[in-house]
């Protein structure tokens, strides 16, 4: 167990490796940059060859001065500039990776396009690493506080029997992989923050906080982490507002980086919009319907739900009822964070997030699943007459998962709008 745990990150890329080699090992229809993939990454194309952050010559440039409407891109009506739907922040994880891709095309004479074969891996591989970075720090923090048996199941766990690893692999220019690397690193920064509050930690805490906003806006909700780490009981509450007043320069601190570090697509907006604040879902007709959420269709249905398509997180729901320890102080984040992200997600116009493998809306928040899965296989731990028959039932889960996944890689599984007559007919089918 322990050598398991020790090595998983290093068994993770291995099998990444060869899933990506298996998609993508061939020149030509390399399908990375599509849909919501292409404009996470155009900024980047059209910053590092074509100079202009508008977006302007590129779309002159490829498609005669109008992008198609599947990019996402479209031009606001008062001021006539393109504005791309998602925001900056997976462009600037993914850039390091696509600024080696770029030298290696100059190097190698191919079209120094943005969207050729060095491009297209550059721009793939940064998902795989970021999640390995994202595990390592994941079980560096599980290490601390459970059994290496309990960390090797829930590593398994989070990384096959949900749909990180498709989204690390296949979907790999979306921003999910790259969101639940920050969101590892967040926790790992508050824990260390509430232990010792140093200068360079609370930085870190506005830099990073800042950074998952602008991989998706919605992930500024994972802010309520930092106040609510460690609260347990109400009682709690009145220590913990103590608390925050006293380190209440330290807050202004990460405040002020995080404002750093957002203003750059502030001002973006600014100059698109004419508002520093702005809904880009607005020019596509899309929104919030709070008054009316798809809350059962979000959590159970075969339209995405949460738990029919990754069963094995019904474990985090067990666990929240039986975390001790650190465990119990991420209890409470855990289940708001959870029920934000529900409402938001069952709220929105399009609740299924268009084409996915599972619900890719609580990916992101994966990293704050798995200590509540290892509170739920640390107590059935110390249960031996009963740890068979549930190590049964969690592989089911996630060799399941796998089984799914490939099936939606291989075009057997619809990438939307799965009915309850279609999944039957087609369960563990593989032609």
């Amino acid at each position: 167990m322990a050598r398991g745990a020790r090595h998983f990150v290093a068994a993770a890329a291995v099998a990444a490796a060869l899933a990506y080699t298996a998609l993508y090992g061939h020149i030509h229809g390399l399908p990375h940059f599509q849909s919501d993939g292409y404009s996470y990454y155009v900024y980047l194309p059209s910053a590092i060859i074509y100079h202009d952050v508008t977006l302007e010559a590129l779309a002159d440039d490829w498609y005669g001065g109008r992008y198609p409407d599947p990019t996402g891109i479209r031009r606001w009506p008062s001021t006539g500039r393109w504005l791309n739907l998602h925001p900056i922040g997976t462009a600037i994880l993914m850039a390091p990776f696509v600024l080696v891709a770029d030298r290696l095309t100059v190097w190698s004479n191919l079209p120094r396009d943005g969207f050729s074969l060095y491009y297209q891996h550059g721009a793939g591989v940064g998902a795989i690493l970021y999640m390995l970075l994202g595990l390592t720090i994941l079980r560096r923090m599980l290490r601390r506080h459970f059994s290496d048996g309990v960390v090797l199941a829930t590593l398994i766990g989070i990384t096959w029997g949900t749909n990180l690893f498709h989204y690390a692999v296949f979907d790999c220019t979306f921003s999910h992989a790259y969101a639940f690397f920050l969101v590892c690193v967040w926790l790992w920064l508050v824990e260390r923050w509430w232990e010792r509050p140093t200068l360079a930690c609370t930085l870190a805490v506005g830099g990073v906080a800042a950074l998952n906003v602008l991989v998706r806006h919605t992930n500024g909700i994972y802010v309520l982490l930092l106040p609510l780490y460690g609260v347990v009981h109400w009682r709690d509450l009145r220590a913990r507002a103590i608390e925050l007043r006293d380190r209440w320069r330290l807050l202004a601190i990460a405040a002020a980086t995080g404002a750093v570090v957002l203003a750059p697509q502030l001002a973006l907006y600014k100059w698109v919009t004419g508002s520093w604040f702005v809904n880009a879902y607005v020019p596509h007709g899309m929104g919030f319907d709070f008054g009316s959420p798809h809350l059962a269709d979000v959590l159970f249905s075969t339209q995405k739900g949460l738990f029919f398509w990754s069963p094995i997180l019904l474990l985090c729901a067990a666990g929240v009822f039986v975390a001790t320890g650190w465990a119990r102080k991420l209890v409470v984040p855990a289940v708001v964070l959870f029920a934000l992200q529900t409402w938001l997600i069952a709220s929105w116009t399009v609740w299924q997030f268009g084409a996915s493998f599972g619900h890719r809306g609580y990916t992101d928040g994966l990293a704050l699943a798995a200590p509540m899965m290892a509170a739920c296989f640390a107590w059935m731990a110390k249960r031996p007459r009963f740890v068979p028959l549930f190590a049964m039932g969690t592989m089911a889960a996630v060799l399941l998962s796998i089984a799914q996944m490939i099936q939606y890689w291989i075009g057997v599984l619809p990438m939307e709008n799965t009915t309850w007559a279609q999944y039957q007919d087609l369960f563990l089918r593989f032609r």
